[in-house]
């Protein structure tokens, strides 16, 4: 009778952490940083090794920095790359590609059903899950790594060479933040 009702409890849905009448709220951190900090202060966190580089989305008014981790003297366990986005000076996206090693033990399928137990049920769209609570968005994916003859991902440089061979990639398991005002037109 016991392992009966066990296997009842197991196989009953599993509510989220939260009730129905309470409002969703996304947690605006990633990687140690907040949405909302400076430039200096995820500087003082990873310090640069060297310049990072960036670009500038002129239709959201948004520079992104793309952060690989032999860019920082410090960087996070498991993260092969970090995207920034600040806009105004304020972080506005931050965006984990995890290394091949955690993206092997913990899919981009695995990571939204641990964040459905935080934050319920996700949207989804193919391969892509989301969160909204209308302030932030959470975004789990599968992210596309550029990587070179030898297999190994390419960096920011070799990506951006007027020569370079962007045909093969490995996926990683990706998360990103963002601050949807920023994006609402999309």
């Amino acid at each position: 009778m016991r392992a009966l009702l066990l296997l009842a409890v197991l196989l009953l849905p599993s509510a989220p952490l939260r009730a129905d009448d309470e409002k969703l709220k996304i947690q605006p951190h990633l990687v140690d940083l907040h949405l909302g900090d400076g430039l200096s202060s995820v500087q003082e966190l990873y310090p640069p090794a060297r310049d990072w580089p960036s670009t500038r989305d002129k239709k959201h008014g948004v520079t992104r920095y793309r952060v690989d981790k032999a860019d920082a003297k410090k960087f996070p366990a498991h993260v092969q790359t970090i995207y920034l986005g600040f806009r105004r000076g304020d972080l506005v996206e931050i965006e984990a590609v995890y290394d091949e090693e955690y993206s092997r033990r913990e899919t981009y399928e695995q990571l939204a059903v641990d964040y459905s137990l935080l934050y319920s049920a996700p949207h989804r769209s193919g391969d892509r899950f989301w969160w909204d609570d209308g302030h932030v968005v959470l975004r789990v994916f599968p992210a596309e790594i550029p990587v070179g003859p030898d297999g190994a991902p390419l960096s920011a440089a070799a990506a951006a060479a007027p020569n370079a061979d962007l045909s093969t990639v490995v996926w990683r398991t990706g998360v990103q933040i963002l601050r949807r005002s920023v994006f609402a037109n999309d």
